[in-house]
């Protein structure tokens, strides 16, 4: 009687801590799923900010090619002008130097018939008295009264000559002051140009700056909230493990993209094609075309179906005895969690979501919530 009472208290008691612990495990993992669903949320947010800068970085990054673009053509035409600056400056001194021997001929000239024509004016009728009385002839006389005329007119046309040229010369001045007037002012006014293109693009480089700074920091962001998601994941499968039985695997997983079997990334450290630091890889990327079909590696149950971060789509199906394995960067999913799978039924399609340069499967091995090579599994 004793036995039997003691039995059915025992009993009762079990049946008091079952469903006390039950609902407190329920609780549990209800809590990690929303605090999961809270990191995947504001790792997507970072992921478009960080689209977002990059968008404005390349439209900078072109709006500075386009100033250096614009720079480089002020410069050519700044230097073209110098030199047609420089050219007119030494047209200028050689006109400037045949102005002055041009007036210098033309005073010459002028100096040389006032001196004839005063000695002329002075002794007038005398020298033709004396060209008269010097000629032995009327015929003589004629002919030397014209030799004195053809000089005085030979002298007027000559300095006429040289006041024509002069005033040549000083109209071609004219016109290349004008022109290094004008080349002047195009020469400043490419400088001011260049000067502003210079200030706009220092503008622009310092807006890429704090750009480039503040991709860097959104990064910094999305590792510690990768790392937060992650080590949520492996608390989250390891419950999973713990208290989900489903099917358990052979132990021999098959390769997951049948199409393919070109691993573009092996497991371990290497550098990250997308933030170019060193990371450590936690499985295989295989390289597979847009749309390819993904394959169960093994008999399992699908414990998380959904977008993960920088993974992307992802499935990963529990195999029992703390083994999981985990496809990510799918561009469709097509079974839902608590979906009983067997080695080989297509799961999902390959594409490139999440942190991916291209369309590839990610395929890992996670054993006791850590991830290990794949390639101790795979045969």
């Amino acid at each position: 009687m004793n036995r039997k009472r003691y039995r059915l208290v025992a009993g009762f008691l079990l049946l008091v801590l079952l469903t006390i612990s039950v609902p407190a495990i329920a609780s549990d993992i209800d809590e990690l799923r929303k605090q999961q669903n809270m990191l995947n949320s504001q790792l997507e947010n970072l992921k478009n900010s960080i689209k977002q800068v990059d968008k404005e970085k390349k439209n900078v990054a072109e709006e500075i090619a386009e100033l250096e673009q614009k720079l480089s053509e002020a410069q050519k035409e700044l230097a073209a002008t110098e030199a047609k600056l420089k050219e007119t400056q030494a047209k200028l001194e050689s006109t400037m130097k045949e102005l002055k021997q041009a007036e210098e001929r033309v005073e010459e000239q002028k100096d040389d018939l006032n001196t004839r024509m005063r000695t002329m004016y002075k002794t007038g009728p005398v020298d033709y008295i004396e060209v008269i009385l010097g000629a032995s002839s009327f015929s003589d006389f004629l002919t030397r009264l014209d030799m004195v005329e053809r000089i005085i007119e030979a002298d007027k046309s000559l300095l006429a000559e040289f006041r024509a040229r002069k005033e040549e010369v000083a109209q071609k001045k004219s016109e290349l002051e004008e022109q290094q007037r004008l080349i002047e002012a195009q020469r400043n006014s490419i400088n001011e140009r260049r000067a502003q293109i210079v200030a706009y693009r220092g503008d622009r480089q310092r807006l890429m700056a704090k750009l480039e700074e503040q991709k860097r920091e959104y990064e910094r962001q999305q590792d510690q909230l990768e790392r937060d998601a992650e080590n949520l994941r492996r608390k989250i499968l390891a419950w999973e493990m713990q208290n989900k039985k489903g099917f358990f695997g052979t132990g021999e997983f098959r390769w997951p993209v049948p199409s393919s079997s070109y691993v573009t990334s092996d497991f371990g450290w290497r550098i990250h094609p997308i933030y170019k630091t060193r990371r450590f890889h936690d499985g295989i990327d295989i390289a597979a075309a847009m749309g390819a079909d993904v394959l169960a590696a093994d008999d399992g149950e699908v414990i998380f179906a959904g977008s993960y971060g920088g993974y992307g789509n992802t499935i990963i199906v529990s195999h029992g005895g703390g083994i999981s394995t985990q496809y990510s960067h799918l561009s469709k999913i097509l079974v839902g969690v608590g979906k009983q799978v067997i080695k080989g039924d297509k799961i999902g399609l390959v594409g490139s979501t999440g942190l991916s340069t291209g369309p590839h499967l990610h395929f890992s091995v996670i054993k006791d919530g850590q991830a290990v090579s794949p390639w101790n599994w795979l045969k």
